[in-house]
């Protein structure tokens, strides 16, 4: 038998062994689904009370000067905690001490630290950021097209002034999460696979979809009428 179709039978057959699995576990009710939600991790976090906020922009700022995943995680854990307005507001502060705290390491640091950090990519970013920083860091936040943490770091090295690369991060930002905010405060209100198929679970899904999708679209554009 040839090794091509061997792999994919073996492939299937481990689908279905998974498949069914989840079928025997679901119907047996050998575990309790309602600790598995979205709402169930949505009770978790409100567990902390007052100091939920805090602790959510703590976490999040730290993850964002450490270069560590999962940041689009905590992303979508604002809304699912803490509501879509106000999930994105605790999202838009801890983005922008996150930011500014690592645009402030990058700086004080300097070349060699940051450069050991990144290894030496995206070194044509340091020239944009030089001679366009305000509309460099604003487009790469909307089309991101670059790390969310390479652009922060890559920020300090360059001769930008803070005050044109906070704004810019500001402006660029809001998109994001808005969308990432209003999908997680949708998520947060799934209890049950109906509420999947609800109107403003679809309309959030949707909208997480295309700003994911940005940086695709964008390169097709580009590569189409050759921009």
């Amino acid at each position: 038998m040839d090794k091509k179709i061997f792999k994919n039978l073996i492939k299937l057959f481990i689908g279905i062994l998974v498949i069914a699995a989840i079928w025997w576990i679901v119907s047996c009710q050998c575990v309790n689904l309602k600790v598995l939600t979205p709402a169930a991790l949505r009770d978790y976090i409100q567990g902390f009370g007052k100091l939920a906020p805090i602790i959510y922009i703590l976490a999040y700022s730290l993850n964002t000067i450490s270069v560590l995943p999962p940041i689009a995680g905590l992303s979508l854990a604002a809304g699912l905690a803490f509501g879509s307005l106000w999930g994105a507001i605790y999202l838009m502060i801890a983005a922008l001490i996150g930011t500014s705290c690592t645009f402030f390491i990058s700086r004080f640091f300097g070349r060699g630290f940051v450069e050991r950090l990144l290894k030496g990519r995206f070194k044509n970013l340091d020239d944009l950021l030089k001679r366009r920083g305000f509309i460099t860091v604003l487009f790469f936040r909307v089309v991101p097209l670059v790390p969310y943490e390479v652009l922060n770091y890559a920020g300090g090295l360059s001769k930008m002034r803070f005050r044109d690369y906070f704004f810019a991060s500001f402006l660029g930002l809001i998109p994001g999460v808005i969308i990432a905010s209003f999908f997680g405060g949708s998520l947060g209100e799934v209890r049950g696979l109906q509420d999947l198929f609800s109107l403003k679970f679809i309309l959030a899904s949707l909208a997480l979809v295309l700003i994911i999708a940005v940086p695709f679209l964008y390169q097709y554009i580009k590569n189409r009428f050759k921009l």
